[in-house]
């Protein structure tokens, strides 16, 4: 094994770990807030709360689009920072490894991430976003007793009614201290009860709500009145929701179907999907000569101006999509001119990174 071929593989590994590290505390960030939200809306009864662990990793692989080219970019960043403050880029010079060489070893990494991230952004990050958002709706528009949650109004479906329970338990699903009004036929009806389960008719399919130890006030009656039925067991027919037709946003539209549709706002999406793997490489170049810094400026000295650049170029994709959405641009300009305009960024800062950019193909030092 040649020297070349050693020093390639320390700089891959030194990148590859510190890409593990930053990856693994952005995602640590994007999954605690989304926990959080999810969290939220399960205890406000929006979702069932043993799907939010399965929700959380359909969403988190769909945040991974956007962490993934981050993390590669921040991890060359901090990689080759610390190597040039302890010197060892000077002696990988000494030995003949110039910038050209350092830049070819790190690309032919960021060209694997790269596919990986474009099969990621097309394929599995929009199955992830459907599959998530199927779950959101068939949630929203149950009325099944396990979106429940204690000390919080539920409203029944087809305006049925609206349900209370004080105490609910999500592994049981035994209720206590129920209010219900339970409106059927044009007539209201005013229920309370100790306790309540679901009970499911294998046979029909029904769902049936069962209380306990209560009391129900239906009127006014024709003669004005309101009458007062006390039960032990009192159930109620829950209706079923018509099944409806989900209408996914674009992010959860399969790539093909955009492709087929052809229209601008289909091109916009899958430009934006196509950008991710874009980016990896022309951010790969753009740190390298970002992540020059001396002993005395220390590790972190450039990164808050990489940190800009790349908010800069995320917020002009952003600006384009929206641009292309609204037909405000052609397709054919589409996102690819802030890829042009950042690739010419970072070819400008490696040519004053190596002032003879013929040398760039030869990797030798000056």
């Amino acid at each position: 094994m040649n020297k070349r071929h050693i020093i390639n593989r320390y700089l891959i590994k030194e990148v590859v770990l510190t890409f593990l590290g930053v990856t693994t505390v952005l995602l640590l960030i994007f999954v605690s807030g989304q926990l959080v939200s999810l969290y939220g809306q399960a205890a406000s009864g929006g979702i069932q709360a043993s799907a939010v662990l399965k929700i959380l990793g359909l969403k988190s692989i769909g945040n991974m689009v956007f962490i993934l080219p981050l993390s590669f970019y921040i991890a060359i960043l901090l990689a080759f920072s610390r190597l040039y403050k302890d010197n060892e880029m000077v002696v990988l010079a000494a030995c003949g490894i110039g910038p050209g060489a350092i830049l070819r070893s790190v690309l032919s990494l960021a060209l694997i991430f790269s596919l990986v991230i474009g099969a990621l952004a097309l394929f599995l990050a929009p199955w992830a976003e459907s599959q998530s958002e199927l779950l959101f709706k068939k949630h929203e528009d149950s009325n099944d007793v396990k979106t429940l949650a204690s000390g919080r109004f539920k409203e029944l479906s087809k305006g049925e009614g609206v349900i209370y329970v004080q105490e609910f338990d999500d592994d049981s699903l035994k209720m206590n201290r129920i209010f219900m009004q339970h409106r059927i036929n044009d007539k209201n009806s005013i229920i309370s009860a100790e306790s309540g389960y679901r009970k499911d008719d294998k046979e029909t399919g029904d769902q049936f709500l069962v209380l306990e130890n209560g009391q129900r006030l239906e009127g006014p009656m024709e003669n004005g009145q309101t009458a007062v039925i006390r039960f032990a067991i009192h159930g109620i027919r829950l209706e079923k929701e018509p099944e409806k037709q989900v209408q996914l946003r674009q992010k959860s539209v399969t790539s093909d179907v955009l492709w087929s549709r052809g229209q601008d706002r289909d091109y916009a999406e899958l430009q934006w999907r196509v950008s991710a793997a874009i980016s990896v490489l022309i951010l790969t170049i753009l740190a390298v000569p970002l992540s020059k810094t001396s002993a005395r400026q220390g590790r972190y000295a450039k990164l808050a101006i990489a940190l800009l650049i790349f908010i800069i170029y995320s917020n002009l994709l952003s600006v384009s999509r929206a641009w292309l959405n609204k037909s405000v641009i052609s397709a054919y300009l589409g996102l690819w001119w802030v890829h042009v305009l950042v690739l010419l960024l970072a070819i400008i800062l490696f040519v004053r990174w190596r002032p003879i950019l013929r040398r760039f193909w030869f990797g030798r030092t000056t």
